[in-house]
């Protein structure tokens, strides 16, 4: 088993914490960015996150650029207050296209500005929700003398003690507060590649730009040059069958079998077939699927649409590993974006306005 490290930038959740990381070890503050609320039309939306310290923005946007001056502006008098603030950007009159940011979105974005002082208790459950792959939720006081408190709780575990709870300060809270605005914070996607592969290294560098985690299976030695040099989080050089044991316990979001050969992704698919991540995608196409699928008789009935994509990918046309990498981080965008927005329509309807 074996990690690549990269030097490009990680986008998502675990970028904004590895900037975040890198300020708290210089024993340095910062504040943290959510946006609670949107009307019309906003670059961001409810849940969007953002990063910034004395120098200014470290991570994330809430606009193309053009607000991103003032939001430093307001960034730079809650850490040096240290207590949280919660501001408005409304972009939707005349004035403001002829005087004030020129950007013309007809929008009003809405954050609440948190610092988060070294050892914070929210940074603290963001950080241990990273490491376990789980999602939090977030509950805040939304105005008063305690705007900003609040209780961070891990996703499908309410009736436990909360991850973390913090004041206005952004210090831990020695009594219950009242927090009523609730943000959810996904866990970045986890992919595996099961085989190596052209298209591995540029799938792998969207991934890494796009926040997600990725891992390799590959134990061919002229396959795995493809994921040496990879952006990618491991690389298992482990046969399907010692690699199906080895992962058994842990947890992705989308499998790929895209080893290149036949009877390795039926070895693949078979592990797919029993593993609980809800997106399956096969590289090849769909004559090669059928015949795979004819092999694994009763176990096919497990990766029935619409968990498995074969071949995976949308249209996209091209060719090459660039094009096909292209074609299956377009798939995953689109299916991980699907996948949120019926999670936060859920919740909409179990805690109506």
């Amino acid at each position: 088993m074996a990690t690549n490290a990269t030097n490009a930038a990680a986008g998502g959740l675990r970028g904004l914490l590895a900037a975040l990381w890198r300020i708290h070890a210089r024993d340095e503050s910062a504040v943290l960015g959510i946006v609670t609320a949107t009307e019309g039309s906003t670059y961001q939306k409810p849940g969007a996150l953002v990063l910034l310290d004395d120098k200014g923005l470290r991570h994330g946007v809430i606009s193309g650029g053009c607000l991103e001056p003032a939001l430093e502006h307001a960034a730079r008098a809650v850490r040096e207050s240290g207590r949280a603030e919660a501001v408005e950007f409304d972009t939707r009159s005349d004035e403001d296209l002829l005087f004030g940011s020129g950007i013309g979105c007809r929008g009003r974005v809405r954050l609440l500005l948190l610092p988060l002082p070294p050892r914070a208790p929210l940074a603290r459950a963001l950080f241990a929700a990273l490491d376990r792959g789980v999602a939090l939720q977030l509950a805040f006081v939304p105005d008063g003398s305690e705007l900003g408190a609040g209780v961070a709780l891990v996703a499908g575990e309410s009736t436990a003690a909360p991850a973390a709870r913090w004041n206005r300060e952004g210090r831990t809270a020695q009594t219950q507060v009242a927090a009523t605005l609730r943000i959810d914070v996904a866990a970045p996607p986890r992919l595996l590649l099961l085989g190596a592969g052209p298209e591995t290294a540029p799938l792998a560098a969207i991934a890494h730009r796009l926040g997600w985690f990725i891992d390799v299976v590959e134990h061919r030695g002229r396959w795995t040059a493809f994921a040496a040099d990879a952006a990618i989080d491991r690389l298992l050089e482990l046969v399907p069958e010692a690699a199906s044991a080895a992962l058994a316990g842990e947890r992705y979001d989308a499998m790929l079998a895209m080893s290149h050969n036949y009877s390795m992704d039926l070895a693949w698919l078979r592990f797919c077939a029993t593993a609980s991540a809800a997106y399956v995608g096969l590289l090849g196409p769909a004559v090669r699927r059928d015949a795979l699928i004819d092999e694994l008789g009763a176990s096919a009935r497990a990766l029935l649409a619409p968990r498995l994509r074969a071949p995976v990918g949308l249209d996209l046309g091209g060719h090459g590993g660039e094009a096909v990498a292209l074609a299956i981080a377009a798939q995953l965008q689109e299916y991980f974006s699907a996948l949120r927005q019926a999670v936060r329509d859920a919740e909409s309807l179990r805690c109506p306005a």
